[in-house]
C-alpha cells in the first residue's frame, strides 16, 4: 500500500511490546475498521491490506486472530473474504456464533417466537419510514439508518429503540445509525475473553470504532487475569471519546497498524521477564 500513513512513536513502541509476548490474540471488528462504512452493509468491501495483513499474522506461531463483527457469520465471511478454511478465528452476532462450531447458532422456541413477532412490528415500521432497511441475522434484526435525512434517521432509530423496550427480552444495541434488536446475545467482550483464555493469551490486541467495541475494551481493561489486563493493547479507529489505549485515524492507518505489528511480530525481541506495562488512563476525542 502506497503513501501508508506514520504511526504514534508511542503506538509502535506499543506494538513491537505487545509482539515480544509468547502468545498473542490479535482480534478486530470488520466494519469501520478494516472497511469503511457505507449505505448499503453488503457493498462494505476491506481495504487494500488488511485482510492479507491479519493472515499473516494468522500464520505465525502462537499467534490467534479474529475478526469479531456484529455482523452474522456467513455475511462476515463472504465480505471479508476470509476462506474457510483459513487460519482466521470469525466471530459473528457480537459473540453468538464462532466459524469453529459447528451447526450455527440455536434458537429455543421461545426466541425463534419473538424473532417472528419482531419481523411483524419491523415491517409495520417500515411503512411508516419507507426508507428504513432492516439485516436479518440469525438471532436478531438490525434496523439501519444510513443514508436517511437526518430527522428522518432519528426519529427510525427512536422507533427501534421503543419496539425493544416492549420486548424486554430482546438486547437492544445501539450503534452508527443502527440499532441490533437481538434474541440472543453474548457480547463482544465477552467473546474475547473467552477466546483469550482458551488459547492461553497473555496479552489480547483489539481494534474497534463503534460503541459495541467500547464494551469490548471495557471488558479487556476489567480482564480478572490482571497481568493481561495490563498487557492489553486496545485501539479505537476515528474520532469520539474511547476507553482505548491508543487511536488511529482510519481504515487506511489501521492497515499500517497491522502491518507494522505483523513486522515487529516476526522480529520479536527477547523479553526477560512478563512485566506488565503501566495501565494508561482513557483517552479522550483528541488526535492520534
Amino acid at each position: 500500500m502506497s503513501g501508508s500513513p506514520e504511526l504514534d512513536a508511542a503506538l509502535v513502541e506499543a506494538l513491537a511490546d505487545f509482539a515480544a509476548h509468547d502468545r498473542v490474540l490479535v482480534a478486530t471488528d470488520f466494519d469501520g475498521v478494516l472497511a469503511p462504512l457505507v449505505v448499503d452493509p453488503m457493498d462494505s468491501r476491506p481495504v487494500e491490506g488488511g485482510m492479507p495483513a491479519l493472515t499473516s499474522l494468522a500464520d505465525l506461531p502462537d499467534t490467534t486472530v479474529a475478526l469479531v463483527s456484529g455482523r452474522a457469520l456467513d455475511p462476515l465471511r463472504e465480505l471479508s473474504g476470509a476462506a474457510h478454511d483459513g487460519p482466521l478465528v470469525l466471530i459473528g452476532s457480537h459473540g453468538a456464533e464462532d466459524s469453529r462450531a459447528e451447526g450455527g447458532l440455536a434458537l429455543d422456541d421461545d426466541q425463534q417466537a419473538l424473532l417472528g413477532t419482531l419481523d411483524e412490528e419491523l415491517a409495520a415500521m417500515r411503512e411508516e419510514h419507507p426508507g428504513l432497511r432492516v439485516e436479518d441475522k440469525p438471532a436478531g434484526r438490525v434496523v439501519h439508518t444510513r443514508g436517511l435525512p437526518d430527522e428522518e434517521a432519528r426519529s427510525a432509530l427512536d422507533a427501534a429503540r421503543e419496539l425493544g423496550a416492549r420486548h424486554t427480552s430482546l438486547e437492544v444495541t445501539p450503534g452508527k445509525g443502527v440499532v441490533e434488536l437481538a434474541a440472543a446475545h453474548v457480547g463482544k467482550g465477552v467473546a474475547l475473553l473467552a477466546l483469550a483464555d482458551e488459547v492461553g493469551a497473555q496479552a489480547v490486541f483489539y481494534a474497534g470504532d463503534d460503541l459495541t467495541d467500547e464494551h469490548g475494551f471495557q471488558a479487556l481493561a476489567d480482564d480478572t487475569d490482571a497481568a493481561r489486563a495490563q498487557r492489553r493493547l486496545t485501539v479505537h479507529v476515528g474520532d469520539g471519546d474511547t476507553q482505548a489505549r491508543f487511536r488511529v485515524a482510519d481504515e487506511e492507518a489501521m492497515v499500517a497498524l497491522l502491518q507494522a505489528l505483523l513486522a515487529a511480530r516476526r522480529e520479536r525481541r527477547p523479553r526477560t521477564a512478563l512485566t506488565p506495562s503501566p495501565r494508561p488512563a482513557p483517552i479522550t476525542d483528541r488526535a492520534p
